[in-house]
């Protein structure tokens, strides 16, 4: 299946905004994994569903 998603290369990290809906928790993370347990740790201590948006490359340098 194609797809017009480019494959980041070696050194590249996506970004991501970790946001909360029911509080004022925002985050930026380097990676899925760092994003999972930033959402993980808001969700043990308050109970609130997060989520991880992907940052474009392009509003990363903006």
């Amino acid at each position: 299946m194609a797809t017009n998603q480019t494959t980041p290369g070696p050194d590249t990290t996506k970004r991501f905004l970790v946001t909360c809906a029911d509080c004022a928790y925002e985050r930026s993370a380097a990676g899925r994994t760092e994003a999972t347990r930033l959402g993980d740790d808001h969700r043990l201590e308050t109970g609130h569903e997060l989520v991880a948006l992907e940052v474009p490359a392009s509003a990363v340098g903006a």
